[in-house]
């Protein structure tokens, strides 16, 4: 059930953020059964500030297996901006192990809901409760630290796809410099906050003839057999879509230790 209020000034949340809000597509809720004798475990986390106003709740469904999220769906009572941080959040960590969930941050959920790059989505008014949200998040994770973790190839943090725009404009005039410099941009903007959901790291080291990325990762990225595989892939896909469709991205090969 969701209470929708008006106070909070609307002309200030990206379209992204509304358009969550007002048809959100992860509302719902489990039956917690934690302790049950399934491979399926369900857990809720909570969050509410001291007036009782705004309170969310994250339901968690974990497999108990390789401690993936195998759905996710949210209650929100209070303020809008309360609806939209929670569905969102859904989104990001479904099919995410727990552990991921668990770096998830208020500033890379702002992200995924921006209009432009630079442009919050949520306003400084409406902060407190994208923070509420992620501390519901990390309530209802909390209550699957016993769970076994999958190896991560098996759940690479970088999504396959964010919201393409297509090529860079003039991309073939700009120097080599500034192609690095966009390019290194756009992986600590949009990819570097999902490898951190895998406690890892990447950096952009050359563009070799204007085609080849060559990146090293960093941190538990030089030991996932993902960093080869589905996650070089997502990058590269992002990369293709931003920037130039001809991009190729390669590892250096040197600094991994799988």
């Amino acid at each position: 059930m969701i209470s929708y209020m008006d106070p909070y000034p609307w002309t200030a949340y990206s379209n992204l953020l509304i358009e969550r809000i007002l048809e959100p597509k992860n509302v719902g809720f489990f039956k917690e059964n934690t302790g049950a004798m399934q491979e399926m475990r369900v857990v809720i986390g909570e969050s509410q500030d001291g007036s009782d106003e705004n309170h969310v709740l994250i339901y968690l469904v974990v497999d108990e297996t390789d401690g993936i999220i195998a759905d996710v769906k949210f209650q929100a009572f209070g303020e809008s901006p309360l609806i939209g941080a929670a569905d969102a959040i859904c989104e990001i960590i479904l099919r995410k192990n727990y552990d991921q969930a668990r770096r998830l941050t208020a500033e890379l959920v702002d992200k995924k809901l921006r209009d432009f790059d630079h442009t919050p989505a949520f306003p400084d008014s409406a902060s407190h409760h994208l923070n509420l949200a992620v501390e519901a998040l990390d309530a209802a994770c909390e209550k699957c630290l016993d769970i076994p973790i999958s190896d991560p190839s098996y759940s690479p943090p970088v999504p396959s796809h964010l919201n393409a725009t297509g090529e860079y404009p003039e991309w073939d005039i700009l120097a080599a410099s500034e192609k690095l410099e966009l390019i290194r941009e756009i992986v600590r903007e949009e990819i570097q906050p999902y490898i951190e959901l895998d406690a890892g790291g990447i950096e952009v080291q050359e563009l070799k003839e204007d085609r080849e990325v060559v990146i090293a990762y960093q941190g538990a990225c030089t030991t996932c057999p993902s960093s080869t595989g589905a996650t070089l892939n997502a990058i590269q896909e992002i990369l293709r879509a931003r920037v130039h469709p001809n991009l190729t991205v390669k590892p250096d090969l040197s600094l991994l230790s799988f």
